[in-house]
């Protein structure tokens, strides 16, 4: 019989459990199965036997009693119960294997199992694989060269296997493919040079790829070779003109001097009659000491001084018309204030209009656009704009209404202005205060009453009064109506607004979207339309009769009306709405549609030509002129520009360099009042001339070359080396292979001609500067053209031809620029060929006319000369006898050696007394008595003098002086000259007043 009592051990320990604990928590009691069924059924008789199933099979009918123990030893022995026992131990074997089961796939399962397992089989793997490529590398190893066979064997059939029936397929589409080729080499090159155009700085490899497309063929190197030699021709003509120029000058003054001299000698002449001998030297001591006194601020043309100091004023004017940011900078003064004393708006408006010819001639009018376009770039923001009162723009505005703009405004405003002006019912009053407050002076002079009406004080109020309301909204209907009368009028106007507004709305539109880009566009056509509505148009609206619109004579209630239309004008050209609270809100989308198609025009209005195309100006305009610019301005206006820029040429000028600058200090301090010479109204006439007289002279022209001689090497250096930028490359050191790939290159670029004038010859020599320094390409080491490139930056970088402080970088954008716009610069240089052409064209024809000019000059000179000794010739003196001169001309009539004008002879203490002779070398004045001089004249403008003395061993000394000679000293301010081959000293002013008098008066 089974022992139940070891049951919970063996479960235990089935269960892997300790049996203390369990029981200490679980207890299994031991008791007596047949004493408790029997126990049970006593306790309660009428509760029915339990029925144990199967229990019937095993009673017997033997009633014999049998004791608890029996009866527990049968009822176990029975085989139904041993084997629901069996079934039952079964279940919870099944149940302890199923629960271990679990438990042991739960820890095969879990992380650390599974690493350990991986890592376990991990290695077993790696053992046996490394044992299988131990093996195989064996076998390998012994196959080597057999397999190395088989391999390249197999490879070589595969390649040529696939080579074939790939040049198969080549050959077979072989007409797509070289489609599809052109179309990928197209593709890569537009790519590329798509970022050559774009890029702001373009890589160093972008622009190698292109830069084969800088090197000029014949055909440019001949058009580059007709310019420098145009230019030649351009400067030698220019020379000779200036040379010319001079020469006509001079003979210019010349004629004057003589017809000064002249008119003073018949004034001398017709009073000599008067005064006695005493009084005439005096007069002719008081000419002298004025002739010989100098005047530090005159303007005269009569002594070199004043002439110099005159062309210097004029080089002065000339000097800021063409450079316009010495006045940009003065004008900016004049609006902040700067200039103290002389912080005279109005006067300096006037002198710099004046300066400038109000702009009445295309020069002048070209220049002050220039003057306007350099204060254009001083502007700060588009705010200061909008408020400030800039001088450029009433020097602007001021200019363009002259004749041909009053003319456009004629045209444009006057039928609309009429049209107000006849209207005499028209009211376009708006303002509903003013409305109501007529409305009750209309209503008490209509029935002689006090109105009961309240006055109103707002607009609001007012436009409570259904009269007023219904007046108002009739106002603005008609004022709506007129307003796109005047848009329409003024938005079909385009070529007829004058040049000069609409160039400058131009720049001014680059200006603040350059310097601007922030701001919108929107704002940026409000600022242009309140410079070209509000300060140029909208005062012809305002005050029509000023401007020549009409000739009527407007009311008050007329003027109101275009004061009226104005307001909405101007809301309309700035785009500013009216707020929504405001009685004229209903204005809002008359503004809205007009502003667009103000905006419309001011776009039209800006597509103009640059202004040096549209006036056919070039720098060399003045010089191709016959005649010079001429400017006309009071002395004080002249005075008074000098004195400003003198007192703030630390400002105007601060490099303390430049043509002003020099200017400046050869016209030295500027004179005051007190020391003008001048009267205040008078008028001088300044022909101006330019102090920088040829092109070689010019810097930026210099500039210019330096800057393509630096691109020619550095493109030069690209073809041979490549790095990561130029900075990069130029101080990379010179390798061999570099050397050599110079050679072959140089080779093919430059080879040997035997006609040096041929293009590929003249690509290798390079022109250092102007002295005609010639450099040869060729004969450089690459090292060399590096060092050289290098030099070539450095003093661009000196010189200020960059912008930016990468100027390696900024030159290699130069370059992009120049193949980018290579077409562009064959047409602008054979736009310059044409323009070179016509210069010198212009030049032949200035340099005839200056011919023929001087000649006119000289042979009215020669004519004035001749006529005036021949007239003199023809008057017969009285010639006292028996007197040196009576002697004289007899003596000369014996030999017949009379002189055509004229002889005169006299001794040395004579002319000495006279102050004429100054003095005769060695020989002392007592011995002057004994010194002959004789003045003859048989030429006309040649003056002979002739003199003898026994200690010179000679007969007589006798010199030529040609008569122009001494004028031309007394205009250099020349005091003593020499005669009788320097053996006497004279007095240049008192000879020729000698000279005039004898034979010319």
């Amino acid at each position: 019989m089974p022992n139940f009592m070891n049951i919970g051990s063996s479960l235990c320990k089935e269960l892997e459990e300790d049996f203390d604990d369990v029981n200490s928590n679980y207890h299994l009691q031991q008791m007596d199965i047949i004493t408790y069924y029997l126990e049970d059924s006593m306790s309660d008789p009428s509760t029915p036997d339990l029925v144990i199933e199967g229990e019937g099979e095993y009673d017997s009918d033997d009633t014999t009693p049998m004791s608890s123990e029996d009866r527990f030893e049968k009822y176990w022995n029975s085989p139904n119960i041993m084997r629901d026992l069996l079934k039952c131990q079964s279940y919870v074997r099944t149940w302890l294997e199923r629960r271990k089961f679990q438990t042991t796939q739960k820890e095969h399962r879990s992380n650390f199992f599974i690493t350990q397992i991986t890592n376990v089989q991990a290695c077993v793997r790696g053992n046996m694989s490394r044992r299988d490529m131990s093996e195989k590398r064996k076998a390998f190893e012994s196959s080597k060269e057999w397999i190395t066979l088989v391999q390249a064997a197999c490879r070589g059939t595969i390649i040529r296997k696939k080579k074939k029936s790939l040049m198969e397929y080549y050959l077979s589409n072989i007409s797509s493919i070289i489609t599809a080729q052109n179309i990928i080499r197209k593709r890569q090159k537009g790519n590329a040079y798509h970022r050559l155009n774009v890029d702001r700085n373009p890589s160093v490899g972008t622009v190698k790829r292109f830069v084969h497309m800088l090197v000029d063929g014949d055909l440019d190197f001949e058009s580059e070779q007709e310019i420098e030699d145009l230019q030649q021709q351009i400067i030698e003509h220019i020379r000779e003109n200036k040379k010319l120029d001079e020469h006509v000058n001079m003979v210019d003054v010349h004629i004057s001097l003589f017809l000064k001299n002249v008119i003073t000698i018949e004034d001398a002449m017709k009073c000599s009659g008067i005064f006695k001998k005493k009084k005439e030297k005096k007069r002719l001591s008081e000419m002298v000491a004025k002739n010989n006194s100098i005047n530090l601020h005159s303007l005269s043309t009569y002594d070199k001084p004043s002439r110099d100091r005159l062309i210097v004023y004029q080089q002065f004017v000339y000097c800021l018309q063409t450079e316009p940011k010495y006045l940009a900078r003065l004008l900016q003064m004049t609006n902040r204030g700067m200039l103290g004393s002389f912080s005279d708006n109005k006067i300096i408006e006037n002198t710099v209009l004046t300066l400038f010819g109000y702009g009445t001639t295309s020069r002048e009018e070209y220049l002050l656009l220039n003057l306007c376009k350099a204060k254009i770039k001083q502007v700060r923001s588009p705010q200061e704009f909008m408020r400030g009162n800039y001088t450029f723009m009433r020097l602007i505005v001021q200019t363009n209404r002259g004749a041909k703009e009053r003319h456009f405004f004629r045209n444009l405003l006057s039928p609309l202005v009429e049209s107000i002006i006849s209207n005499q019912f028209i009211d376009l009053e708006t303002n509903p205060v003013k409305i109501y407050q007529k409305s009750i002076n209309n209503e008490e002079t209509r029935t002689g009453r006090k109105s009961s009406r309240v006055p109103a004080d707002s607009a609001a109020k007012a436009l409570e009064d259904p009269e007023v309301r219904e007046i108002f909204f009739n106002h603005l209907q008609n004022l709506q109506e007129v307003t796109r009368g005047f848009m329409q009028a003024i938005t079909e106007a385009v070529d007829d607004v004058p040049y000069g507004i609409r160039v400058i709305a131009l720049e001014l539109n680059l200006r603040l979207e350059n310097s601007f880009p922030k701001e919108s566009r929107e704002y940026i056509t409000k600022v242009i339309g309140n410079f070209i509505y509000y300060r140029y148009l909208n005062p012809a609206i305002v005050a029509p009769e000023q401007y020549d619109v009409t000739e009527s004579i407007i009311t008050p209630m007329q003027r109101q009306n275009l004061a009226e239309v104005s307001k909405v004008l101007h809301n309309i050209s700035s785009g500013k709405l009216y707020d929504v609270a405001d009685h004229l809100s209903p204005l809002n989308r008359l503004v809205q549609d007009a502003s667009q198609m103000f905006s419309e025009w001011f776009s039209r209005i800006m597509d103009v030509k640059d202004p040096e195309t549209f006036f056919g100006i070039d720098q060399l305009g003045d010089q191709t002129s016959v005649s010079k610019p001429i400017v006309c301005i009071t002395p004080s206006e002249l005075f008074h520009l000098h004195r400003i820029l003198q007192d703030h040429t630390k400002y105007i000028i601060p490099e303390e360099q430049g043509t002003l600058y020099d200017i400046l200090q050869d016209l030295g301090p500027a004179p005051d009042s007190q020391n003008r010479n001048v009267s205040e109204g008078a008028t001088l006439t300044l022909r101006l001339t330019s102090r920088l007289d040829t092109l070689s002279k010019n810097p930026a022209s210099q500039l210019k070359q330096m800057l393509d001689n630096a691109k020619r090497i550095v493109i030069h250096v690209l073809r041979i080396q490549s790095g990561a930028d130029l900075y990069t490359i130029l101080n990379t050191p010179v390798e061999v292979e570099h050397e050599y790939m110079w050679t072959e290159y140089r080779e093919v670029e430059f080879p040997e001609f035997l006609d040096n004038g041929s293009a590929v010859s003249k690509k290798r020599y390079l022109k250092v500067d102007n002295s005609g320094l010639i450099m040869d390409i060729k004969s450089l080491t690459f090292n060399q053209l590096k060092n050289i490139a290098k030099g070539f930056i450095d003093l661009l970088e000196k010189s200020g031809a960059f912008e930016t402080n990468d100027t390696c970088q900024e030159l290699i954008n130069m370059i992009a620029n120049d193949i980018t716009n290579k077409n562009s610069r064959r047409a602008k240089r054979d736009e310059q060929i044409q323009t070179m052409r016509r210069t010198l064209d212009c030049l032949v024809k200035k340099q005839q006319y200056l011919r023929d000019q001087g000649a006119q000059y000289e042979g009215y000179l020669n004519g004035c000369l001749t006529a005036m000794a021949v007239k003199r010739g023809k008057k017969s003196r009285f010639v006292f006898p028996f007197t040196r001169q009576y002697f004289h001309i007899r003596g000369l009539q014996r030999q017949g050696l009379v002189p055509k004008y004229g002889s005169y002879k006299y001794t040395a203490k004579q002319l000495y007394d006279r102050g004429i002779i100054v003095s005769l070398g060695d020989i002392p004045e007592k011995h002057f008595e004994r010194v002959p001089i004789i003045l003859s004249m048989d030429r006309a403008g040649i003056v002979v003098i002739e003199g003898s003395y026994s200690a010179w061993g000679i007969h007589s000394v006798q010199v030529d002086m040609r008569y122009e000679d001494l004028l031309q000293a007394q205009y250099d301010g020349v005091q003593t000259t020499s005669v009788l081959d320097g053996a006497g000293l004279v007095n240049v002013n008192l000879l020729i007043h000698l000279i005039n008098k004898k034979f010319y008066a």
